[in-house]
């Protein structure tokens, strides 16, 4: 896989964890999708739980490729354009890829190379640093003879950020709204007019 990732993309994977996300479509049946995104949170220190994700990928023979620092980007071109309310304590996303589930999925449909490679989002969010937050993106496509390969790669990222939440005691949560997710700034009170209330 290449080594350069467009930062869009993991903007795309924060802002859609964070409580961004539009809700999930609905399928050709009518049924509504999985989530677009699964989101864990744990408790702890953002470097530690940063650390035990690289480990959790050591300990599976995954390197990885890039790292994408959304939330300095974020701030760096918040103040750019005049939005400097903050969003993240501090937000990464880590990209790598598995040689034997690749080649199992791009043999199977090479035009799944768009999900190459995976990417998992660690952030905390302003005002709340203590809680971390690991999410990746749920693969929704609408071939079923491709399910199978997309389930292994699901697997995959779920195993990983399952085992670095269950180390803290976290576990997987709720989409939080985006209102919950990024504070907002305070309303002026209303003035008074002096009519009925």
């Amino acid at each position: 896989m290449g080594s350069t990732r467009p930062v869009a993309a993991a903007v795309g994977l924060l802002l859609m964890a964070a409580g961004c996300a539009a809700p999930a479509k609905a399928t050709r049946e009518g049924a509504t999708s999985p989530e677009t995104v699964v989101i864990y949170a744990v408790e702890g220190d953002y470097d530690d739980v940063w650390d035990d994700l690289k480990m959790a990928l050591g300990d599976r023979g995954l390197v990885i490729s890039t790292i994408s620092h959304v939330g300095e980007m974020i701030d760096r071109t918040g103040k750019a354009l005049g939005r400097t309310r903050p969003i993240f304590a501090k937000a990464n996303v880590m990209s790598f890829c598995s040689a034997v589930i690749s080649r199992d999925m791009l043999e199977q449909n090479p035009h799944l190379v768009a999900y190459c490679p995976y990417e998992i989002a660690v952030y905390s969010l302003a005002g709340r640093p203590g809680t971390i937050y690991l999410s990746y993106r749920h693969i929704d496509w609408p071939d079923p003879q491709d399910r199978p390969v997309l389930d292994a790669v699901e697997g995959l990222l779920d195993g990983i950020v399952r085992d670095v939440a269950a180390s803290y005691g976290g576990g997987r949560v709720e989409h939080p709204v985006s209102a919950e997710a990024v504070p907002a700034a305070t309303p002026k009170p209303k003035p008074h007019t002096g009519g009925a209330r």
